[in-house]
């Protein structure tokens, strides 16, 4: 299953890269695109195959700082403020992998996920076991549960910002489109580097990764 794991770590190598490319156009929310570009980066050190040339405790640092950052930002203003709450789950979540070892051995792979699962159980709280499943696997279910709802959350935010944009777009007459009332507008709702629309994909497609991750390491 190597090109699967590569396969997916090229797709977190970009969407790490589309949030560092957006930081730089909008210069908007520099902390919260910077926390998304270092999961994409995150992650896809973790699905690679080859493995991952930034030191674990490099990692630590900056899921650390992120999410106290983040928790700080919500108990100010509450969770549901800027998707701070998210953040600290996801900051979170990355922590999680790596103290659990899928930084270690290679999540990337079928084996790596199942390895780093196996040392997560015999690990978490002394080998303690819930139900047949250790501690860690358990956490990486309820994860794996928060990560598959925030799919369907951010499919709603892609479906709503597109209607918006199409209305948006709806007004402007499309040249050489007509028809016996007039012209009509056929053009596509467009999706720019700046669109919140954009921002919504990546994050589905990043929270579909975490969620076959973190199911990895079941």
């Amino acid at each position: 299953m190597e090109w699967l794991s590569g396969s997916l770590a090229i797709v977190c190598l970009v969407l790490g890269a589309l949030h560092v490319v957006r930081l730089v156009i909008l210069r908007t929310d520099v902390v919260g695109e910077s926390s998304y570009a270092a999961m994409g980066f995150g992650m896809a050190a973790m699905f690679s195959p080859l493995g991952d040339p930034v030191p674990a405790p490099v990692w630590t640092a900056i899921f650390v700082l992120t999410a106290a950052w983040f928790a700080a930002l919500a108990l100010r203003s509450g969770f549901g403020t800027a998707d701070a709450g998210h953040h600290v789950i996801c900051s979170a979540a990355m922590l999680f992998m790596l103290l659990t070892g899928a930084h270690q051995h290679g999540a990337g792979s079928a084996h790596g996920t199942a390895h780093a699962g196996h040392t997560a159980h015999a690990a978490a709280a002394g080998g303690a076991e819930v139900g047949g499943f250790g501690l860690a696997s358990v956490a990486a279910i309820v994860l794996a549960g928060y990560f598959a709802w925030h799919v369907l959350r951010c499919s709603d935010r892609v479906s709503r910002h597109g209607r918006c944009a199409a209305d948006a777009e709806s007004p402007r007459p499309a040249a050489g489109l007509a028809t016996g009332g007039g012209a009509v507008a056929l053009r596509p709702a467009r999706l720019s580097l700046r669109a919140p629309r954009t921002a919504a994909v990546a994050h589905l497609v990043m929270a579909g990764a975490m969620t076959v991750m973190l199911l990895g390491m079941v």
